[in-house]
C-alpha cells in the first residue's frame, strides 16, 4: 500500500500516475496490470472522441478489476486573502506567480 494525494486535476489524464499500472516501470511498490496498461496505450492510439470514450470505459473497468488505486478520502484545502493582495489565480493550489500586494 502507498498512501498518497493528489489534486482533483491530475485525474483529468487518464495516463496520470493514478491509474497507471506499470509496475516495474513505475515507482516501487506500484501495481501491474498489462491489461491496465494496454487501454492506457489504446488511448493514445485512439482515432476519434467516439473511440476514446469507449477506451475509457475499458480503462476504468480494468482499473476497478485490478484495484489499481483505491481513494480513502477527500478534502478541500481553503484559502484566504486580504484585501490588499491581488493577482491570485483560482486553481487547485495556491499559484503565486503574477501575485502583488498594495499598501
Amino acid at each position: 500500500m502507498f498512501l498518497s494525494w493528489s489534486g482533483g486535476a491530475d485525474w483529468i489524464n487518464p495516463t496520470g500516475k493514478q491509474v497507471r499500472a506499470n509496475g516495474g516501470d513505475a515507482f516501487f511498490g506500484w501495481p501491474n496490470s498489462p491489461q491496465v496498461e494496454a487501454e492506457v496505450a489504446a488511448w493514445f492510439e485512439a482515432k476519434s472522441l467516439d473511440e476514446e470514450q469507449l477506451i475509457m470505459r475499458r480503462l476504468n473497468k480494468a482499473a476497478l478489476d485490478n484495484v489499481v488505486h483505491v481513494p480513502l478520502g477527500f478534502w478541500l484545502s481553503h484559502q484566504a486573502w486580504r484585501k490588499n493582495v491581488s493577482g491570485i489565480v483560482k486553481g487547485p493550489l495556491p499559484f503565486f506567480w503574477g501575485v502583488s500586494k498594495t499598501a
